[in-house]
């Protein structure tokens, strides 16, 4: 449970100031940076949009010259916030005014695409950072200091600052086209500075105030569904485990040894111990006449195995095992054009482990990911610029907003579970390769170009995002008017057992009725004709029990007649009814021949269908219902929509898969892929079985590089525990 906070010495108007110091500053600076960096994509817009430039060319020049105005007008609507906040009084964003009299029907073109471009860079700003927002939010209302801000209209919020940015711009009295566009522009830089800001505000009150659960720290997550048989078990993760206390006390104090290091101490030493296990298994002993080069040697190295041809990459890829000893070889190579031979080159401990570290987690990603050996390719080209951004960054590690950490989730996400079958997964993957490309080519020192690639592919990706959740809502509509009518013949067949109960009906015709009748009166009932099927069976009934009493076959005929327009209901041809009314006229007028022509000719051999194909085999359910885990049940019966497992066929292949709907009618569930695309539809009792068998199992519950590092940090712990 969260621990109560503890007296604190701060008043509510001292948080708003705290927050505000710590937002106010860094969101000023990100947004000057962004207004002194948009002429050029405002240009490439208008070139992108081939619309004519003359009337944007005066606004244009005169962005620059406007540049105090536009920022004073940024931090005064800020301001206004902040101190409507410290008064208790959080009014919400609302756009300016019109001229008196004007109706909102009245505004005009170029200002209502400032609003609509205003209020989609919001909803972008809380797409974005939910996460972090929701941590901030989370914090202050453990904090309960007697201010509450609200989350939609507190002056951190996406919709306050959109709306600073929106009077920033009217402020400098800018024709509308031309701030529709500014505002349009400004939202790829914006919105990928905003998050690291979030992230910066929660780590100063956590400092300042103390973490919000004192009681333990953050866990691991889940590796496997649980079962009866498990032992409680509750391990620190990997940021908690290295980082935290070490980021920490590099905040209290940034001098001192460890002051510039990448990683922590203890994550060194495992990665050391783990370097001299593999060397003393290979039976390799480390010479001491090696040069060692510098990290900017190293740099230089990893700079041109970057950009190296493909089949470089090529043979690094080729065991995604044995992917972290191949890259290393690769790097000792590429040192070569330094002056170097490749045999006589090391690197220092502390960068060798930051380069082992990345060659382990590419080999988990790849590992735990869903990925053709195509994409494995592409994405592996990220390893030689992830490694340059670790030996020269340690907030890589630290923060969750890193715009490289960022970058590699949304590609490795785009590519996870996407095989590229469909028009738009094509596009999506044919995106993925060309920011590879452009990341490959453009980066060296600034890792700005991490931010920019990645807020370029968001832009699409978000798009692909949309049609993947309108295919993901037909399929759900879909699946619900199926279980709808398996639900209603379910009902019918129940009603048509209580009716043939106490009647004395042939055989045949009790046959066919269990066969056909339910669905025929759900197809009834569905059209909105209710009565039809109820009065077509009270008829057969009458109709039959007329033929037992003349003993004639004209009574038989008239019976059949009220099967007629069940079977003209089932799209039949009139050939195929008239086959179907023959066939049971002499099973009721010879039932003996009938019989016995049915046991001469052999039966047909009986092929079960699979259950859930490629999943779960009918035999396989059949056996698992004996030994259904009650712990696995419970876990299943309670799972939440927008739950996210992995599905693991016969082949051994991995998909992840979310549950998208809950059929209201039978409790079976639907789960999707990231495309949108059904996986299975599955009761809980088969997800159960599936579990027994290893075909269902956690999914991650972090992103691509937050569950690689706990691989990573399991597999180098896993020989000190041995």
């Amino acid at each position: 449970m969260p621990a109560t906070p503890p007296p604190l010495p701060t008043s509510g108007h001292q948080l708003v100031e705290l927050l505000r110091d710590a937002m106010q500053p860094p969101l000023q600076a990100a947004f000057a940076d962004v207004v002194d960096g948009l002429r050029q994509p405002m240009l490439d817009r208008l070139e992108q949009s081939e619309v004519d430039r003359g009337p944007y060319l005066d606004g244009l020049l005169a962005l620059r010259e406007r540049r105090e105005a536009i920022l004073r007008g940024f931090r005064e609507d800020l301001d206004a916030a902040w101190q409507a906040a410290a008064t208790g009084d959080q009014a919400p964003a609302q756009f300016g005014t019109e001229k008196t009299g004007a109706s909102l029907g009245l505004v005009e073109e170029d200002e209502l695409d400032v609003r609509l471009a205003t209020e989609h860079l919001a909803e972008v700003i809380a797409r974005e950072w939910q996460s972090e927002l929701l941590r901030l939010n989370g914090y202050l209302t453990w904090l309960d200091m007697g201010v509450r801000l609200d989350p939609g209209l507190g002056p951190y919020s996406p919709a306050r600052i959109a709306m600073a940015a929106y009077q920033g711009f009217a402020r400098a009295a800018l024709p509308g086209n031309v701030r529709a566009l500014a505002m349009q522009c400004c939202e790829r830089e914006l919105v990928e500075l905003v998050g690291p800001i979030y992230e910066s505000m929660h780590a100063r009150l956590v400092r300042r105030l103390g973490a919000q659960d004192t009681s333990s720290p953050r866990m691991r997550r889940a590796l496997a569904i649980p079962s009866a048989g498990d032992e409680a078990t509750s391990e620190p993760d990997w940021m908690t485990r290295f980082f935290v206390s070490w980021d920490h006390g590099d905040a209290e104090a940034a001098t001192g040894p460890d002051a510039t290091a990448s990683l922590p101490p203890a994550l060194h030493q495992l990665l050391e111990e783990s370097r001299l296990q593999r060397a003393r298994n290979q039976g390799v002993a480390r010479t001491a006449e090696r040069t060692s080069l510098s990290q900017r040697e190293l740099i230089v190295a990893l700079t041109l195995l970057q950009i190296a041809p493909a089949e470089v990459h090529a043979e690094i890829l080729a065991r995604p095992d044995r992917l972290q000893a191949a890259f290393k070889q690769q790097i000792f190579l590429q040192a070569a054009q330094l002056g170097v031979a490749p045999e006589a080159v090391a690197i220092s401990e502390a960068d060798e482990n930051v380069v082992d570290l990345v060659g382990m987690l590419f080999e988990v990603i790849f590992r735990e990911s869903h990925l053709t050996s195509e994409q494995v390719q592409l994405l592996g080209r990220l390893m030689a610029p992830m490694t340059k951004v670790a030996l020269q960054d340690r907030k890589l590690f630290l923060h969750a907003t890193h715009p490289a950490r960022r970058l590699l989730n949304v590609l490795v996400e785009a590519c996870d579970g996407n095989p590229g079958q469909t028009e738009s997964q094509r596009l999506l993957l044919e995106k993925v390769k060309d920011t590879v490309q452009r990341l490959v080519a453009d980066f060296d020192e600034s890792q700005s170009v991490f931010r920019l690639a990645r807020a370029e592919f968001n832009a699409f990706y978000a798009r692909y995002r949309g049609e993947a959740e309108q295919v993901e809502q037909a399929l759900a509509a879909e699946q619900q008017a199926k279980d709808a009518e398996a639900d209603l013949v379910a009902r019918f067949a129940s009603q048509l057992e209580d009716r043939l109960q106490p009647q004395d009906i042939p055989a045949p015709i009790r046959r066919l009725l269990k066969e056909s009748w339910p669905a025929y009166a759900a197809r009834m009932e569905g059209l909105g004709k209710p009565k039809a099927a109820p009065m077509m069976l009270d008829g057969l009934l009458q109709a039959v029990a007329d033929a037992h009493i003349r003993d004639d076959v004209r009574g038989w005929h008239a019976a059949m007649d009220w099967l007629q327009p069940m079977w003209m209901a089932s799209g039949q041809s009139r050939a195929a009814i008239a086959i179907l009314r023959e066939r049971l006229f002499d099973a009721l007028v010879t039932p003996q021949a009938a019989a016995t022509e049915a046991a001469v000719e052999p039966p047909a051999p009986v092929v079960q269908a699979p259950l859930l194909p490629g999943l779960l085999e009918t035999h396989e359910w059949v056996e698992g219902l004996e030994h259904l885990d009650p712990v696995m049940t419970d876990y299943f019966q309670h799972l939440r929509e927008g739950s996210w497992l992995d599905f693991v066929d016969k082949d051994h292949r991995v998909q992840a898969g979310r549950l998208s709907w809950i059929s209201p009618f039978s409790r079976r569930m639907m789960f999707v892929s990231r495309s949108g695309s059904r996986i299975c539809v599955a009761s809980v009792q088969e997800l159960v079985v599936m579990a027994q068998l290893g075909r269902v199992r956690m999914h991650r519950d972090e992103d691509a590089f937050y569950s690689a590092m706990q691989g990573v940090v399991d597999r180098l712990a896993a020989p000190a525990q041995a």
